[in-house]
């Protein structure tokens, strides 16, 4: 579409010159060119005829002019060359400095060709406009002198290369219009960390061919940045991803979501490439899960947070209240507000836990943000030092279970190291007598009697301690039953 675009556009401008070819005859003699080194130049400025000329301002709209009029005044704020015929902007274009020159308007002119030192002369200019011509290519470091640029127009031209360093030196740039090109590649050089133009407040890539948007990397953006970055009605596919920064940026009231709600677009999978609203792919087709922003923030004991103030535009003026609403004391130890906005907690503390409220305000805006945080009542290290208890406890619990099950189901010890291995037991009743001897003996040498003569001496041992000598593991104890015989 953007191909087709150029190409009619193209054609419309052959036919209207040829339908203006004789208007413009008469104009075309009193205007001559002059040629210099081989090139040709504009005409010397005609402020009566051609072009009106009022105090510092240049206007020389729709005169037909194919190059810059020469000898324009040094003191020349404004400039106006728009809706005419000037196809190649040169280095020479203007032979004197232009110190005072803040604006200059050349849109609508077929232009197809900047020189790399088309600027040089203008460097204190602030507001450019290129839109509307054929421009194709920006080459590397072209609008570098214009370092007190602050609005620079490129919408509706055939743009579909751009260098990476193009738009290096625009340290003053404010807003950058790219829409109605043919690009491809989203530029994130522009507002990336690091690398971003910092005065940079809207970036317009919108109605292109963008592809494909580095996703990450745009939510990780400042909202005042993501507030004026508008990439509606572009070919990109469809994604559960795509969707949920969209209607995020939505849930927040970002203008350049909120704005062209109905023009963020994205192409299905598929042959037929049928597009579709983005925010529609919660409900058809991909089945999204629903998007619910809630700024929360999790901490234990005696750390330190840091909790942003992410507001939409970046210069405004913030303060912060503290759970309850209870706005920041200036002698707080606890809380403290950073040169940047954003608020500092700790030492955190169990009672710091609730919702602290954020106040944006400037000019233009009034936005309330608002931040959840939830304190554990536990420090970080006293948590790994409560795993480390808890994972002895288990292996010692481990230890004891095996040393049980050794205990209850080892065999006994038969190697020639355990005692008594190697006497032989010809008689089985050899222990049954060796065991009733040694209580036989022992009865002896601790000088027990029996009592009243005839009764049985071990009548004084308790029926219990009898029963306990008869079970064994479930076997009779023959100790046991020869002295219930012997009672017998």
């Amino acid at each position: 579409m953007g191909d087709s675009l150029c190409h009619s556009h193209r054609a419309t401008r052959a036919v209207l010159r040829r339908r203006s070819l004789f208007t413009v005859l008469p104009f075309a003699l009193l205007l001559p060119t002059v040629r210099v080194s081989g090139q040709s130049i504009g005409g010397p400025l005609d402020c009566r005829k051609s072009c009106v000329c009022a105090s510092n301002i240049v206007s020389c709209s729709k005169t037909n002019l194919s190059n810059v009029p020469i000898a324009l005044p040094k003191y020349t704020a404004v400039l106006d060359l728009s809706f005419n015929s000037i196809t190649r902007l040169r280095a020479e274009w203007t032979p004197v400095k232009l110190s005072r020159l803040h604006t200059l308007v050349l849109s609508n002119n077929g232009l197809t060709f900047l020189s790399s030192e088309a600027f040089v002369s203008v460097t204190k200019l602030q507001y450019l406009d290129l839109s509307s011509n054929r421009l194709r290519l920006l080459d590397e470091f072209i609008f570098e002198p214009l370092e007190h640029l602050e609005v620079l127009l490129l919408y509706s031209n055939c743009i579909s290369q751009i260098d990476r360093t193009a738009f290096s030196g625009l340290i003053s740039l404010h807003k950058l219009y790219l829409s109605h090109n043919l690009i491809s590649r989203f530029p994130l050089e522009l507002v990336k960390e690091r690398s971003r133009l910092e005065t940079l407040r809207l970036l317009d890539v919108s109605s292109n061919r963008i592809k494909s948007l580095p996703l990450q990397e745009l939510q990780a953006l400042p909202a005042w940045i993501k507030n004026g970055l508008y990439f509606h009605n572009n070919s990109l596919p469809c994604s559960c991803e795509l969707y949920d920064m969209v209607a995020r940026w939505n849930l927040k009231e970002l203008s350049s979501a909120t704005d062209f709600r109905s023009s963020h677009t994205c192409v299905l999978p598929g042959q037929q490439k049928e597009k579709i609203a983005i925010l529609d792919l919660s409900k058809v087709n991909l089945n999204c899960s629903e998007v619910k922003v809630m700024e929360e923030e999790e901490a234990y004991l005696e750390q330190f947070l840091v909790l942003d103030c992410d507001a939409k535009q970046k210069d405004t003026t913030k303060s912060w209240a503290l759970p309850g609403n209870i706005p920041l004391p200036k002698a707080n130890t606890t809380a403290v507000m950073r040169p940047d906005g954003s608020l500092q907690i700790g030492p955190l503390r169990a009672e710091d836990t609730g919702v602290y409220t954020c106040y944006a305000t400037s000019d233009s805006l009034k936005e309330t943000l608002y931040v959840t945080v939830v304190v554990f009542n536990s420090t970080m290290s006293g948590g790994l030092e409560n795993l480390k208890t808890a994972y002895t406890t288990l292996v010692a619990c481990l230890v004891s279970i095996v040393m049980i099950l050794i205990y209850l189901y080892l065999t006994p010890c038969r190697c020639a190291c355990c005692p008594d291995h190697g006497l032989e037991k010809t008689n089985p009743m050899d222990s049954l007598h060796s065991s009733t001897v040694s209580i036989s003996q022992a009865n002896k040498e601790t000088g027990q009697e029996g009592v009243e003569g005839r009764g049985f001496p071990y009548r004084h041992v308790g029926f219990s301690e009898i029963k306990d000598q008869l079970e064994q593991n479930g076997r009779l104890n023959p100790i046991g039953s020869i002295l219930l015989q012997s009672m017998d």
